[in-house]
């Protein structure tokens, strides 16, 4: 059966590639059969993925809440716009839990012009500038001018930080929610800026970074208002994981919130970060 690309392109359904998602979002390989073969009941040729995404994400709820949401991560990702900034403090967020120090949104002098970091990351033994590229819908991607672009102003920086950290190894990162064009991305190992989009690389892509350590944004509560969004950020609450370090009442008091919410948002972060 073809199906319908976010970008309008068309392709063969692949059980496989729908399966694997399915199991990562937590379903067991049998449940996941079980929700394909539920899936291909309710779609029909040339059906669009959001169609096919949004009666996945009905079956893994009724297994397990906690899955289900798992499954929204891509959208939630788009949630964090519509500016990029709640994108670059999420990857720093993301960072920080692989052992980064970081800082978002400073300004460094390169030898020939003035460069904005999105986000300045440090280990013991290396200094990674990253460059986040944010897009708020699905299809679209970044492609080889933007990989250019972005290892460019870095080899500008490059002497600058290599004199200022001497010994360590110094890294250019690209990294977006969608996907690089393929061009990008044979740009970019050439080249040897680092790229992390939706599934590149295979084994080290951004999903599969949140995914290992359950980054998960806290745009993938279902049922969360942009404001509310604004109020986390604002308070520094970028990943599930703070709010399930966070008691009912203390979400309450710091949020503003009534009782019965501060209670719900403490319940669904709970399942996402043990499940």
């Amino acid at each position: 059966m073809k199906i319908t690309k976010a970008s309008g392109l068309t392709e063969e359904l692949d059980p496989a590639k729908l399966r694997n998602s399915l199991i990562r979002s937590g379903a067991d390989p049998e449940q996941a059969g079980l929700i394909i073969d539920s899936i291909l009941k309710e779609i029909h040729p040339l059906s669009n993925t959001k169609k096919i995404y949004r009666v996945a994400k009905k079956y893994l709820r009724q297994i397990n809440h906690a899955s289900g949401l798992r499954y929204s991560l891509k959208r939630a990702l788009f949630r964090l716009g519509p500016s990029g900034y709640p994108f670059e403090k999420y990857v720093a967020e993301v960072l920080k839990h692989y052992g980064y120090r970081t800082q978002t949104g400073i300004f460094i002098e390169g030898k020939c012009v003035r460069h904005e970091i999105d986000v300045f990351a440090v280990k013991d033994d290396e200094v990674s500038l990253v460059e986040c590229k944010y897009h708020n819908r699905a299809g679209t991607t970044s492609d080889v001018k933007t990989a250019m672009y972005v290892h460019a102003r870095f080899q500008d920086l490059k002497p600058v930080i290599n004199s200022q950290y001497p010994g360590k190894k110094y890294n250019s990162w690209l990294i977006t929610n969608t996907r690089c064009t393929s061009d990008a991305e044979q740009y970019a190992e050439c080249s040897g800026l680092q790229v992390k989009s939706w599934r590149y690389p295979e084994g080290s892509s951004l999903q599969k970074m949140i995914e290992d350590k359950k980054l998960y944004p806290v745009t993938i509560i279902s049922g969360v208002k942009s404001r509310l969004i604004k109020t986390f950020f604002d308070h520094d609450i970028v990943l599930i994981k703070d709010l399930a370090g966070m008691e009912a009442e203390e979400i309450e008091l710091k949020l503003s919130l009534k009782k019965s919410k501060a209670k719900t948002l403490k319940k669904q972060a709970d399942a996402l970060c043990l499940c």
